[in-house]
């Protein structure tokens, strides 16, 4: 039935079912404030899951991203704080800082020849000292109490209210949507376009399918694996000024743990860890559909140590089912 052949079915039918749970079993769930609080929440994840999604999809995996963030962030906070850059001139050598960060792993993949979960993990370590080196917060005692007031900083954190601008408030309540969902909507709109409409999106598909195909078609194979690491550090990177407009200052542990959430959210949203097989829709959802259960358990005053283990757990399931389908297909 064409019904079930739905891109991201599976996903979608799990969402609705979990929120609909939380809707009549969690306190304050269905509210107007806590829409806002899961959008805010898990929009910036969901960059990072995009990005992330693109270096499975080329068999591989980007263990820093957590630290990537953190890195973006503290040159924003650097640029504005310390040497006192407009804000549009601290976001584009943030973006900058945190792409090479992407690109370096990927030179470490091509040229070293190191396995991606080795290289990004000392890559995980490397980017989070470099983070508490250029700290302005540990050279400059007086600025962990001052806040970013760049207006376009600012603005990222921001909320776009939608009763207002249609004129609805006599005959409706909407919440207010974080700036930082529009942004990740034209992301997924670029990324998306760019997968499925351009020669690089086809050359990722063939070379995570089948390397040795990719090699023999003449595929500039290096090039293509250095841009896919590189644009994972540029998500890593908008989702760190994000974080820095919503929050107005920068933490040497910002992004700690986030590595596991984003795999987690591109695998459970259809981004095969086998390569090849991926997209854009599904990280997406996936980054969702976790905010969801994790702001459901906690309104259910679920301790966060049991959040911790659950998510996991889900990570766990989402790759069993993708091996199951994998021996499905070859059967």
């Amino acid at each position: 039935m064409a019904f079930f052949k739905i891109p991201n079915l599976v996903i979608i039918l799990l969402t609705t079912v979990i929120f609909t749970i939380f809707a009549f079993t969690a306190d304050r769930f269905l509210t107007l404030a806590n829409i806002e609080n899961i959008l805010t929440g898990y929009s910036f994840l969901a960059i990072i899951a995009i990005g992330q999604s693109l270096t499975i999809m080329a068999r591989g995996i980007d263990l820093s991203v957590g630290s990537t963030v953190a890195l973006a962030a503290m040159v924003l906070f650097d640029a504005t704080m310390i040497f006192e850059l407009p804000g549009v001139f601290a976001i584009l050598i943030a973006l900058v800082a945190a792409t090479a960060a992407g690109a370096l792993n990927g030179l470490l993949i091509v040229y070293l020849r190191l396995q991606p979960f080795v290289a990004t993990l000392a890559t995980l370590a490397a980017y989070r000292g470099i983070v508490y080196a250029i700290s302005g917060r540990q050279l400059y005692p007086e600025l962990p109490t001052k806040a970013v007031t760049d207006p376009w900083i600012r603005w990222l954190g921001d909320f776009f209210d939608v009763e207002r601008a249609l004129g609805l408030g006599d005959f409706i309540s909407l919440p207010w949507i974080p700036i930082s969902f529009f942004i990740l909507l034209i992301y997924a709109i670029a990324i998306g376009l760019l997968l499925g409409r351009t020669r690089w999106g086809l050359n990722l598909r063939t070379y995570g399918g089948s390397p040795e195909a990719a090699h023999l078609a003449g595929l500039k194979v290096n090039r293509l694996v250095i841009s896919v690491y590189a644009l994972c550090g540029f998500s890593a990177g908008l989702a760190g000024i994000i974080l820095v407009g919503r929050f107005t200052t920068a933490t040497e542990a910002l992004g700690s743990g986030m590595e596991l959430t984003a795999i987690t959210a591109a695998v459970i949203g259809g981004t095969r860890l086998q390569g090849g097989i991926g997209g854009v829709t599904g990280p997406v959802l996936g980054a969702f559909l976790l905010g969801i259960i994790l702001i459901g358990l906690t309104l259910l005053e679920i301790s966060q140590f049991y959040q911790q283990i659950l998510t996991g757990g889900i990570l766990i399931a989402a790759i069993g089912y993708d091996r199951l389908i994998e021996k499905r297909k070859a059967v």
